[in-house]
């Protein structure tokens, strides 16, 4: 663990103290209280903080009241989303719960998992309704049709996720295939309410946080996630999961994170390769960052590779754009490509004249990129 910093190794500890309910061995003097609160907010695992430090009588304002926070918002999202799904059942439209509201339940305490926000699968050709019912109590709609979820919130603190689709259609190709007809894989559990199995739902929660991982990042708190799951669900049937996670194409990503998480929260030894890929998530945060989501990009589209041919081959097809780029941008030229030579010198001019300093960073950007140690 010397590689992290020693606030995130009192972090890691903290937490798992918590999950496995063990009494925190730490005392108030060896404990940096600021920078600990950095870090547990950043990656929003305050509240599991706070058990630990329970447990070992150690009482810091902070880390109490995000308790006391998490507490009372996951007691107002279960009495809202009681209403809601009670509706959703009246007006006969099928809705799957995801992410944290079922999550949640496995962690060894209440409040211990805090949530931002509640995501629900509902019926696509019903979202209309769906919105009706949302703002019926009191909720305003900020995103609509625009993604494969809307957006609802409730001042102060609430906020709903209502999705027609699990993953967008141009994020992971495979992802989007997969999960276009999930409901039939659910099983029906009362009125309109659905449930995905134990195995399809750990496939979910490794599809997204993978999703997340690899787009902009993601911090500890998946990790932990995925921890808990299976520490609560013993008897999984792999043959299965390794069957569909072949054909998501993350195989190695799901055993990867799952050996990981046992052993960090586990208090078992890392290998340098654990460590490596620890830090991928340590030093982000638990939705991400621009600039990981940049050096992820790069990587999607030098397909991890940092050879010189590969990079000047990248920045060729950034200046002469073609294929699918050039038919959504520039149709017109995409119908007349005889006229292509006029838009691959007005496009380079234009673009030095007006954005100048964009341009040069994304060609140092590109020109410094390394390929990431551990693909996944």
């Amino acid at each position: 663990m010397a590689d992290y910093s020693k606030t995130a190794e009192t972090l890691i500890y903290l937490i798992s103290c918590a999950v496995n309910k063990k009494k925190c061995e730490l005392k108030p003097g060896e404990l940096d209280f600021d920078g600990l609160y950095l870090l547990a907010k950043r990656h929003f695992l305050c509240a599991a903080v706070s058990f630990a430090l329970e447990s070992a009588g150690i009482e810091e304002r902070r880390f109490t009241q995000a308790r006391l926070k998490s507490m009372r918002k996951l007691g107002l999202f279960d009495i809202e989303r009681g209403k809601i799904c009670e509706k959703l059942n009246e007006a006969g439209i099928w809705y799957l719960p995801l992410k944290g509201i079922v999550i949640k339940d496995f962690y060894p305490e209440f409040g211990m998992r805090e949530m931002s926000d509640n995501d629900i699968l509902c019926d696509a050709s019903k979202m209309a309704q769906v919105r009706e019912i949302m703002e019926a109590f009191g909720y305003e709609c900020e995103e609509y049709g625009l993604t494969n979820h809307d957006n609802y919130k409730k001042l102060p603190t609430l906020e709903f996720e209502m999705h027609r689709l699990l993953f967008e259609k141009d994020t992971v190709p495979e992802f989007d295939a997969y999960y276009e007809n999930i409901i039939e894989k659910a099983v029906r559990k009362e009125n309109c309410e659905y449930a995905l199995t134990d195995e399809d739902f750990y496939i979910y929660i490794l599809a997204h946080t993978y999703k997340h991982f690899t787009y902009s990042g993601t911090g500890l708190r998946p990790l932990l996630d995925i921890y808990v799951y299976l520490k609560s669900h013993t008897e999984l049937d792999f043959d299965y999961i390794r069957r569909e996670l072949e054909i998501l194409k993350i195989e190695k990503f799901e055993r990867k994170c799952r050996e990981l998480s046992l052993k960090l929260f586990g208090f078992q030894p890392l290998s340098g390769e654990d460590t490596e890929l620890l830090s991928e998530f340590l030093y982000s945060s638990l939705y991400g960052s621009v600039a990981q989501g940049e050096y992820n990009g790069l990587t999607r589209s030098l397909d991890g590779k940092d050879t010189k041919g590969a990079k000047t081959k990248y920045l060729l097809d950034r200046t002469f754009i073609s294929g699918k780029a050039l038919e959504d941008r520039y149709p017109f030229f995409a119908r007349h490509k005889l006229l292509l030579p006029a838009l691959y010198i007005y496009r380079p001019v234009k673009g030095i004249i007006k954005r100048p300093k964009y341009i040069l960073r994304e060609v140092k950007k590109v020109i410094k990129y390394k390929s990431p140690k551990n693909r996944l």
